[in-house]
């Protein structure tokens, strides 16, 4: 919108206010106010002498708006620079003054509105600006290279982080939730949609570490009181390598099956990707003191455009230190990657009572958006090993919300204080053209001797993913050793599980090239696993006679479908049902 436009838009006293500003205060009638104002800021020598005029901090909000296509972000310059341009203090909140910056910056909002607003620069005073305007103030975040080891937390105590690296225990757990999708033992809860509680049990048994917030002695599980596994549940089904089958079962998809039997890291990125863009779980629903998220007046946006601004400003952050999280949020907002959370111009979300509850003003970016980045940092991210994390426990950590000299937790994820971006989440996010993970993948596991015995050289390192492979080659005779035993590898084939893939593991993870006794066992299981094949249906036709039989065994037609097995029986493809038929029937006979 051009300057002209947008002035004669405004009332005849906030026009008088501006020409109070730039010499115009002789005029009252509106034509003559608007040209009067239009000719001070439009003329290049006037305009030159204005920004001469203007402070430096409504300087860096001029030239904030200009570099962002003509719009003044009062979040992202608040968030920078600390404040916003000054304005003369009055008791009465209709009469303050306009000030210089706003012969420049215009909003659609009345001047005596002194909420955050986002004026516009008219567009035809841009090209005039652009020998005025500095270059805009780069904003870069900074990480510490050594982990902190205390926050001043709840009550004004200090308070010791924890420490969680996720790297290689994110890639353990998810092939670990997989294989239990692949041996059926995930089913989906008919009320949550989400794993039932047996579900998560299995999924806990199965970590490589135990899970984030380890449940206290004597309490029971429930699920949605867990980080790591609810977060692999929904990530593995948001991100298409699971799906709910029939009878509520939880199904591996094709691109689950292959990461299950190769840990492919570029599976995991279009799973990532797939998460990012299309996943449909709302992450807010984990924060259940945040009420009003199902109400009939409440609109939310979708999860996956607030996902994806976090998820391209983490792949603006630093790689190998770890980022203050309070510095994460001000980034957000100060690169442009804010997010709309509710679709309505007021909010409908509340916390605690409703009417005391609301949330506006400054309070609403911490407590709805942080906490909704919290979950997308911890329960995701952290669960599939991207972001290595420091926390305290929610009963230590300081709240937003909850009052400092009470016991009451807002959140199971308060407690996140500082992430580091890892190997593996610097390749998921598109920072490191390939995966070069921080210690070895496939380090030996064992050795195998030529009688086929497997000796363990670190029966205490075994993971549980590693344990599993092992149950489908081997079986244990105790004290660190197995027997490769040739009906259990068998059976593993015939339950769906690829000869490659353990032979695989074999390789790799002995110590050393593999005996030639034990690669001659894998070629003989691949040749005897292909020795017999499953034909295709058959149906078997009794013949009253064995005349009869034969009859058939002579028709030109009959006997290229028909074989005998015995006097009187007839076999037959089942697919050659309507031909036999037809032609019995050409013969004068029927097949009942």
């Amino acid at each position: 919108m051009e300057l002209a436009e947008i002035l004669y838009q405004q009332t005849n006293d906030t026009l008088k206010g501006l020409a109070g500003l730039c010499g115009c205060s002789g005029q009252t009638r509106k034509d003559d106010l608007v040209r009067c104002i239009h000719k001070a800021v439009m003329t290049p020598a006037s305009l030159v002498h204005l920004w001469s005029r203007l402070d430096d901090v409504s300087k860096k909000a001029v030239a904030s708006a200009y570099h962002n296509g003509g719009e003044f972000n009062a979040t992202a310059f608040l968030a920078q620079y600390g404040a916003l341009p000054q304005r003369p203090q009055s008791k009465w909140s209709w009469s303050v003054k306009p000030i210089l910056l706003d012969l420049l910056l215009y909003s659609p909002m009345p001047y005596y509105t002194q909420s955050v607003y986002n004026p516009v620069l008219p567009s035809d005073l841009m090209p005039l600006l652009e020998n005025l305007v500095p270059p805009p103030d780069k904003f870069r975040l900074e990480g510490r290279r050594d982990a902190p080891k205390t926050v001043l937390g709840r009550y004004r105590k200090t308070v010791e982080l924890v420490r969680a690296e996720t790297e290689q225990a994110g890639l353990h757990d998810l092939t670990a939730y997989l294989r239990l999708v692949n041996e059926g033992k995930i089913s989906s809860d008919y009320s949550s949609g989400r794993a039932t509680i047996a579900g998560i049990k299995q999924i806990i048994a199965s970590l490589l570490q135990e899970d984030f917030l380890p449940l206290p002695p004597g309490e029971k599980y429930r699920a949605n009181q867990t980080i790591r596994p609810f977060g692999l549940d929904v990530f593995a089904r948001e991100s298409g390598l699971a799906k709910v089958g029939t009878s509520s079962k939880v199904q591996l998809t094709p691109a689950g099956q292959r990461f299950y039997q190769t840990q492919d890291v570029e599976v995991l990125l279009e799973a990532f990707e797939t998460w990012t863009r299309e996943g449909r779980f709302d992450e807010l629903s984990r924060i259940s003191a945040i009420k009003g998220q199902k109400t009939r007046n409440t609109s939310l946006t979708p999860p996956a455009s607030r996902r994806e601004p976090i998820i391209e400003a983490l792949s603006w952050c630093p790689v190998g230190v770890w980022i203050d999280l309070e510095e994460f949020f001000r980034a957000v907002k100060i690169w442009h990657f804010d997010f709309e959370v509710e679709k309505t111009p007021y909010s409908n979300l509340y916390v605690g009572d409703k009417e005391y509850g609301a949330l506006y003003g400054e309070i609403y970016w911490p407590v709805i958006k942080g906490s909704y980045i919290k979950v997308v940092l911890w329960e995701y991210l952290g669960s599939i090993g991207a972001l290595d994390l420091l926390y305290t426990y929610p009963e230590d950590a300081r709240s937003r919300v909850s009052s400092p000299f009470s016991d009451e937790i807002f959140s199971l994820y308060d407690g996140l204080c500082y992430f580091r971006i890892n190997p593996l989440g610097a390749y998921l996010l598109g920072q490191a053209g390939e995966y070069v993970p921080s210690k070895p993948l496939h380090q030996p596991l064992f050795t195998i001797s030529a009688d086929l015995t497997v000796t363990l050289t670190s029966p205490a390192e075994l993971t549980p993913n590693q344990h599993s492979i092992l149950q489908q080659l081997a079986v244990s005779t105790g004290n660190g050793h197995y027997r490769l035993d040739t009906q259990r590898l068998l059976t593993s084939l015939e339950e769906g599980q690829a000869l490659y893939y353990l032979a695989d593991f074999l390789q790799k993870r002995h110590t050393g090239p593999l005996p030639p006794q034990v690669s001659a066992w894998l070629e003989q299981i691949q040749e005897n696993s292909q020795a017999f094949k499953r034909g295709e249906p058959a149906l078997f036709i009794k013949a009253k006679s064995a005349d009869l039989a034969q009859l058939a065994l002579a028709d030109p037609v009959l006997q290229k479908y028909c074989s005998l097995i015995d006097t009187r029986t007839l076999v037959i493809p089942a697919s050659r049902d309507k031909a036999v038929r037809a032609r019995l029937k050409e013969l004068e006979y029927l097949l009942q």
